[in-house]
């Protein structure tokens, strides 16, 4: 238990480093006291289109998680159950590090629902399969503007033929060997770690066997619409953002690619909240299509505060009064 509490606690620490190095590198890049009075001029209107394009995209992403639990619980489950929940554990991981937000998820949903912790997890992998696809599909009708019109739509059917295909290829591996029946009378060397590795390897076969439900072409086409929608709902946002400061809007490949690129530069491990990471690489994508750096820094200030600020707030202000609490994470594996 020591040796795991060390452990996490060097992650925080090297997370924690990584993401103050990013950010110091986009400070030096900037000058602050200019994007401050950029933002100072930011338009209401189009913030509040921007935040009804996130509000609307956070739903669709709670109706596609409920529609992947229905699928891996074989049974209907209240859908008004989902969204506060799943709101919320983005807000947690935005606001303690090491994905905390996706524990609690976890958790949540395992004991609310009574699902098995493998088949939520199971369902939270497939989730983002989805949300990595429909970026990178994003990206590559965004770098195929820039092609022949034969090979950039040659490019786009590719991302779309894999986004589609690499589910239902997933769904035809061979499904896990069931555990072995237990001993009538477990021997005496039985330990509990013999038992939570047990546990594990339960929650492990559950987790795969979820990938079954993507053999349903119609779930997948579903589950690949909703996901694309979905980022260009968030993608709307960033689009908000920049037309609040005065970005044209017929100039939306810059915030665009924009978008794309600090988003996917969030993998990087960093800071809560993707603070640094997410601004570096909107930067690097902003100035190589010609934007000022002040001018792309007070954008991405700007969207990184509308994406940040509402889910971290929504946590903040609904767990005190959820009358629920999430499990230990030891405490997740399923029991038997």
């Amino acid at each position: 238990m020591h040796s795991l509490l060390h452990h996490r606690r060097l992650r925080v620490a090297v997370q924690c480093c990584i993401g103050l190095a990013l950010l110091l590198l986009f400070l030096r890049q900037i000058d602050m006291g200019a994007a401050a009075s950029i933002l100072l001029r930011a338009a209401m209107p189009p913030l509040v289109f921007a935040l009804f394009a996130f509000a609307l995209d956070f739903l669709l992403r709670a109706v596609r998680f409920w529609m992947l639990l229905e699928a891996v619980a074989g049974r209907k489950l209240p859908l008004r159950a989902v969204p506060a929940p799943f709101i919320a554990s983005f807000g947690i991981s935005d606001l303690l590090p090491l994905r905390a937000g996706d524990v609690f998820r976890l958790a949540w949903f395992q004991r609310q629902m009574d699902l098995r912790t493998g088949s939520v997890l199971g369902a939270m992998l497939i989730e983002r399969f989805y949300d990595l696809a429909a970026l990178l599909l994003l990206g590559v009708a965004l770098a195929a503007l820039h092609l022949p019109a034969a090979g950039g739509a040659a490019l786009i059917v590719a991302a779309l033929a894999g986004m589609i295909g690499a589910p239902l290829v997933l769904s035809r591996l061979p499904a896990p060997p069931p555990a072995a029946p237990p001993p009538a009378t477990p021997p005496p060397a039985t330990t509990p770690g013999r038992t939570l590795r047990g546990r594990i390897a339960r929650a492990v076969r559950d987790m795969l066997a979820t990938f079954a439900i993507l053999r349903s072409p119609q779930r997948v086409l579903m589950l690949s619409t909703l996901s694309i929608l979905c980022w260009l709902l968030e993608a709307m946002l960033f689009l908000g953002a920049w037309n609040s400061l005065s970005g044209p809007l017929a100039q939306w490949q810059p915030p665009m690619a924009a978008f794309t690129a600090s988003t996917l530069g969030t993998l990087v491990p960093g800071l809560p909240g993707h603070f640094g990471t997410f601004e570096l690489f909107g930067l690097a994508a902003f100035t190589r299509n010609g934007i000022a750096a002040d001018h792309a820094a007070a954008v991405l200030l700007l969207a990184h505060l509308l994406l940040w600020a509402p889910t971290a707030l929504f946590a903040i202000l609904w767990l005190p009064f959820s009358g629920k609490t999430a499990k230990q994470p030891d405490g997740l594996l399923p029991q038997g």
